[in-house]
This record gives C-alpha cells, sequence and structure tokens, in this order.
C-alpha cells in the first residue's frame, strides 16, 4: 500500500502502462525515502499511521490534509504553492524512474533515450526540471509546516537542494 498508485503517472508525468512492473519499485523505493526527508522521522511515522487502508492512502486528519492536499497561502507579498505531498512523491519518482531507465515520453510514446556519445541534452533538461519543481514543492510544504508549527509539533525536516544538472 502507498501514497503514490501507478495511475499516477499520467499527463506531463506520464509513464506507458507497459512500464508499470517497473514503477512498483520506483515508488517503494523513493516514496519513503522522500517523505522521511520531508517530514523527519517522527512525524513521518504519524502520517504513515494516519493513511487509510485503502490505495491510494490517503490521511484522514485535518493537519495531515493541509500538507497533503495542494494548497496556495499568501505570505506577505508573496504566494506559496504546493501541489500537495503525492504530486510532489510523483515528481520525484518520475525524475528517478526516467533517469534510472534512460526513457523519454514523447508524442508517439515512452521511447530509450540513446545517444552514441551522451545523454540527450533535451532530455537532461526536462527531467532536471521535474526535480526541481519536486524540490519547491518540497519547500512549500516544508515552509507551512514551519509556519503552523503548533499543528506539526513533531518535524524535522531535512533541505531537499535542487539541481542544475545530474
Amino acid at each position: 500500500m502507498s501514497i503514490v498508485v501507478k495511475t499516477d503517472f499520467k499527463g506531463e508525468y506520464n509513464v506507458s502502462k507497459t512500464c508499470y512492473d517497473q514503477l512498483d519499485f520506483y515508488i517503494e523505493k523513493y516514496e519513503h525515502y522522500y517523505l522521511v526527508r520531508l517530514l523527519g522521522a517522527e512525524l513521518y511515522t504519524l502520517l504513515i499511521s494516519d493513511l487509510t487502508a485503502t490505495d491510494p492512502q490517503v490521511p484522514q486528519t485535518a493537519r495531515f490534509l493541509s500538507i497533503f492536499n495542494s494548497f496556495d497561502v499568501d505570505n506577505g507579498s508573496c504566494v506559496v504553492f504546493s501541489g500537495g505531498i503525492r504530486n510532489m512523491l510523483v515528481q520525484f519518482i518520475y525524475f528517478h524512474y526516467v533517469r534510472e531507465t534512460q526513457t523519454e515520453n514523447t508524442a508517439g510514446g515512452t521511447v530509450t533515450n540513446s545517444v552514441e556519445l551522451g545523454v540527450n541534452a533535451k532530455f537532461m533538461g526536462n527531467i532536471v526540471q521535474v526535480y526541481n519543481q519536486a524540490v519547491d514543492n518540497s519547500h512549500s510544504i516544508q515552509w507551512y509546516i514551519c509556519d503552523n508549527i503548533e499543528d506539526y509539533p513533531e518535524e524535522n525536516i531535512q533541505l531537499i537542494e535542487n539541481t542544475c544538472g545530474i
């Protein structure tokens, strides 16, 4: 059971259904990895224990739903936006899946990206952009947690860094 399910990989994060078997490995490997860094070990454990029993799993309490779902919050003259925890996880998992399997989603379907002397620059730019979107999403969630610390006293967030390449 997990927060992310294979059918979450659609639209700009589309993965061919013929690749769904491989996705299970990436979901299992990276969902836990990024959630612990997002929340800290104790808050992660509390989130997991708050999830429903059916896939896709969602939290039941308001404090976890606030960060699980997308949000827009005015913060002075800025607006903080997050696509929510599921969206963040899909972005990170998609990044690792595409990078490690060296596939590229095109109008013609999912194709293997092969260049004789290196990795296609367009391919690299796309997945780096997805990774950085996931990092931005995680920073917004962590900002929300810190801004509402009375609701999340167990937090022990770990900063995830942007990247300019792989």
